[in-house]
């Protein structure tokens, strides 16, 4: 096999990588992520802020792999 597929069969796993945890994770809003309970007590959910935290990451995460995977697919066509 050669360097070029290589390159691009790693581009391609990582945009269907990226795409599924967009999927799974939304796209990052900007949401209000105070994790605030205000009609029940108006204390904090620390279990909703981590939740929110975990939920961003991942889909910045399945961004970056759709963008590094697009990348390295541009790239391997002009690997000889």
């Amino acid at each position: 096999m050669e360097t070029c597929n290589i390159i691009n069969s790693i581009g391609l796993i990582l945009d269907i990588i990226g795409v599924l945890l967009i999927f799974f994770f939304g796209i990052p809003r900007k949401i209000d992520t105070g994790g605030s309970i205000f009609l029940v007590t108006g204390k904090e959910n620390t279990d909703e802020k981590k939740s929110v935290k975990l939920y961003n990451f991942l889909s910045h995460l399945g961004l970056i792999f759709v963008f590094i995977g697009f990348a390295l697919q541009l790239v391997s066509n002009f690997i000889k």
